[in-house]
Formats: structure tokens, C-alpha cells, sequence
């Protein structure tokens, strides 16, 4: 794609910052929007609830091109990867290019080019380019279920709130708090808020694994953050070292040990909240990091669980599906996101937006029925800085040449492929079937592949028996981004 000479980012989270710096190294000129005024996306701190972290350690959690500083805690704080954020910006000269406050309101596509149209502070604006990368994320429009009675609940004096809108344990303090959802962000919000609430309870449909950060005195990074994790909850075996371990029963034998594990350490079964399923069971996304005084909290009676629904509301007594009412000043919801793109027009929607409400994208990147548009970030993964660096590396890569643009057959049948794929196993296990887990590095892998630069041998020795850590890439990162030089 010759004429592309500028290219437009909306979004200044992980993904956009990685988009950004990566389209600059190729040449082009980049304008990056960003409705907020800070950048950081989920790691924002008007987004940031108390506790909160990412899933993996920090030499897990990184660009390939930049480590995270020695001294932030082994699960970094949500302000240090923020800070860390900040820092890959300034370093690659991306910060300089974010239009901050700078809100998308429509989009439109006329004689190859992307008409984007915004508002600020101070006025509307409009920006013409010649190709658009959408980088909003996933976890961009919080969501809240309509409850029956819920006007009368705030007509009573009761406050609800998203788990993205719980910044502060002030907001809980001397406060009957519940919390809805089983999700990491509901157990950092439940564990947090009962620091000050005067009661708290934890309601959910169905128990979740949470990790514990060490297993056997074994960091669980070298369980779950390698490739042998992730063969081990793999529902597909696609080369020799994954058939090996499952033809020996490896793999069986280690997910059962570890459910034993951490079934006697949580004490699951005398609190109520053992998982009918199995860990590999839940690996689509729903498997996350223990919340450190969580199941402490639960087996002090500090919080309350039940496995319920609300019905409906009544003033300040919430009506549960047990039968039971319980009282409630503040009710947070820990209920996802709504996957939405509001400044794209219906006509473009419908192109990659099946009956189902599925995202219709090649290798996760590229939109069926839709030219010179792009998505970075949208497969969501416990791996994201390295799966959305070579995503954004794959998307220059396609616009240079070097990787064949494929027929909008091809792409429906790839994309219909792996809806088909991942409805066998936990359909409702992630939003809108976006996300790669459990096979997010064997997507990297695809990636690769399509960019003909696999990565060498030696380095997935220790992908294997360490971690997979993102600074091993860096040489083949380079020797791509190189082409584009020679």
C-alpha cells in the first residue's frame, strides 16, 4: 500500500502506544487520539481501583525493546505500568504525538481515505489518513446490567458503581458494600473494600481458579507464564513437544496436582467456592491471579460470599435468587465491558460484526469487508504487551507488502474457523470470542510465521523451561523492522 504515508491511532493505551512507536520506525506519519487526559488506558488512574495489577510478573509484562526497572514490585502496581507506560512514550518519541482529550465522535471512508471527526476541550476537530488503527481495547465501555427496582435502589440513597469507578476505599468506608462478579477486578474490589466497609458480600454465578503467586514454594510465573503452561491447558496439540507432554499424561497429572493445591490451600471446599470446572476448563480468560487476603478475608468472615443473583431491588434491600435480602448501601458491579467502536458507522459494522455480536477479524487484526482499517489489542491475552507489539509489527508489515492481503473469503473462513474453534469449549468464557487464550503465544507464532521470521531455536529453550520472557524477541523484532531499512 504505497499511498499510505499517514496513519491514524485512536486510543493511547498498551496498544496504541506499541501501534504508534512501531509506525514510526516505519516511516509514517502518525496521528494518535486519545479521549482522556492521560495516557494508559486499564492502567489509567481515573480507571485504576485500589490493589489493582496486571497477571504477570514484570519480566513477563514488558515491550521487548524495554524492560520494566528492577526496582517495581515483582507484580508491578497499576500506577508503576502506567509510569511504565509513560516511559516506553517518551523514550521512542510517541508522547509528543498524542492529541490527549482529543475524543472521536464518527468516522468515515471516502476516496481512500479515513475522515475522523472529534471533539475537545475547546472546540471540533477534523483529521484526514490514509489508513486507521483502532486501539480502544476491549475493556472501554463498563458494563452495568439493568436490575428491576434499580431507581428505587438510588432514589433510597444507594450508590452503584463499576469496578473500573472504584479509585478509592473511602468510597466504601462505614458502607453495607456488595460486589457482583467472580472476576479478578471483583476480588482486588471486595478485598479492598472491606479495608473500610461496614459489611461486605460477594455475590457471583459460578467460581472461578484464582493462582496463587507461588505454588509449592514455586513462583507461578514458571507454571503458567511459559510454553509449557500454555501447552498444558491447550485444548490442541500443534507441535511435537505438546503431543509429547499429553501422550506421557504430563499434563494431566500437573493440572490435577495443582487443583489439589490449591483447593487445600484456598480451603475451596469449606468455604463454598470450589470450581465445578476444571482449571483447563477455564483457561479461555477466566483463570487469574489470586487477590493477596482475599480467601483470608472469606474464612474470617470479613467477607461474605454467596453464589446468587440479584432479582431485583427494592429500595436498599437487594431481592437474591436464593431467597435470600440483603442489605446494601453500595453495589459495585465487576461485570466486564461492552465490546463498542461508537465512532464507527453502521454500514462498516455490519461488514465484521456477525449475527452473534462476533468481531469477523483476520488474525485478529484485519476486519472483514472494510479497507485500510486495522485493529490492534483486540485479542485479548494474559500476554498482551508482546502479542499487541507484534500485531502492530504485522500490521506495518502488511502495508509494505510482505505479507499477501488475503480475499475477504479467505478472512471470513479463518475468522469463522476460530468462532467454530472456540465455541467447543467455554463459548461464554470471554467477550465476543476475541480472545487468543489459551493459545496466545502460538497466535504470536502465527504472526511470525506470516512475517516469515519464526523465532530462532535457542530462544524458545528457555520460552519452554522459564518463562516467556518478551526481551527474547527483540532480536527478531529487529531483524524485521530492518527490512524496512535495507
Amino acid at each position: 500500500m504505497e499511498h499510505v504515508k499517514t496513519i491514524g491511532i485512536i486510543g493511547a493505551g498498551l496498544s496504541g502506544l506499541v501501534a504508534a512507536k512501531t509506525c514510526l520506525e516505519y516511516g509514517y506519519d502518525v496521528k494518535l487520539f486519545e479521549k482522556e487526559t492521560e495516557l494508559g488506558g486499564v492502567w489509567s488512574s481515573s480507571r485504576r481501583y485500589p490493589g489493582v495489577t496486571p497477571q504477570n510478573t514484570k519480566d513477563t509484562y514488558y515491550f521487548s525493546d524495554l524492560q520494566m526497572p528492577k526496582h517495581f514490585d515483582e507484580w508491578p502496581r497499576g500506577e508503576d505500568v502506567q509510569a511504565y507506560l509513560e516511559a516506553y512514550a517518551k523514550k521512542f518519541n510517541v508522547f509528543p504525538l498524542i492529541q490527549f482529550s482529543h475524543e472521536i465522535t464518527n468516522t468515515d471512508f471516502q476516496n481512500d481515505k479515513w475522515i475522523i471527526n472529534g471533539r475537545n476541550a475547546r472546540t471540533s476537530f477534523t483529521e484526514v489518513v490514509d489508513f486507521l488503527i483502532i486501539c480502544n481495547g476491549t475493556f472501554s465501555d463498563p458494563f452495568i446490567p439493568s436490575i428491576p427496582g434499580m431507581d428505587s435502589f438510588i432514589e433510597a440513597g444507594g450508590e452503584t458503581l463499576h469496578s473500573s469507578q472504584f479509585n478509592d476505599t473511602k468510597l466504601s468506608k462505614n458502607k453495607r458494600l456488595v460486589v457482583i462478579g467472580y472476576s479478578k477486578s471483583a476480588h482486588d474490589v471486595v478485598t479492598a473494600g472491606s479495608e473500610t466497609a461496614a459489611s461486605t458480600h460477594l455475590l457471583f454465578r459460578e467460581a472461578k481458579w484464582k493462582m496463587p503467586k507461588y505454588i509449592r514454594g514455586i513462583n507461578v510465573k514458571y507454571i503458567i507464564l511459559s510454553r509449557l503452561g500454555e501447552a498444558l491447558i491447550k485444548p490442541e496439540q500443534h507441535n511435537f513437544m505438546e503431543r509429547f507432554i499429553y501422550k506421557i499424561g504430563l499434563a494431566k497429572k500437573m493440572l490435577a496436582g495443582m487443583e489439589n493445591y490449591i483447593s487445600k490451600k484456598q480451603k475451596l471446599k469449606e468455604t463454598g467456592l470450589h470450581p465445578r470446572a476444571s482449571i483447563k476448563d477455564q483457561a479461555f480468560g477466566e483463570v487469574t491471579l489470586e487477590t493477596p487476603h482475599f480467601f483470608e478475608r472469606v474464612q474470617q468472615g470479613k467477607i461474605i460470599t454467596r453464589q446468587t443473583e440479584i432479582v431485583s431491588l427494592k429500595g436498599k434491600q437487594l431481592i437474591l435468587s436464593n431467597g435470600e435480602q440483603l442489605e446494601c448501601d453500595l453495589l459495585v458491579f465487576a461485570t466486564g465491558f461492552n465490546q463498542i467502536i461508537p465512532f464507527l458507522p453502521n454500514q462498516f459494522l455490519n461488514e465484521f460484526i456477525d449475527a452473534q455480536g462476533n468481531y469477523l477479524l483476520y488474525r485478529h487484526i484485519l476486519p472483514v469487508g472494510v479497507p485500510s482499517l486495522a485493529f490492534v489489542g483486540y485479542n485479548t491475552s494474559i500476554q498482551c504487551p508482546i502479542s499487541s507489539e507484534f500485531a502492530a509489527l504485522w500490521v506495518c508489515e502488511y502495508l509494505k507488502g510482505r505479507i499477501a492481503k488475503p480475499s475477504n473469503e479467505q478472512m471470513k473462513e479463518a475468522t469463522a474457523a476460530f468462532i467454530k474453534w472456540r465455541s467447543q469449549f467455554r463459548p461464554n468464557g470471554s467477550s465476543r470470542g476475541l480472545s487468543t487464550m489459551p493459545g496466545t503465544i502460538h497466535h504470536v507464532d502465527l504472526l511470525l510465521k506470516d512475517m516469515k521470521a519464526p523465532l530462532p531455536f535457542l530462544s524458545l529453550i528457555p520460552d519452554w523451561l522459564l518463562t516467556i520472557n518478551p526481551g527474547r524477541y527483540k532480536k527478531v523484532r529487529r531483524k524485521i523492522v530492518r527490512r524496512n531499512i535495507e
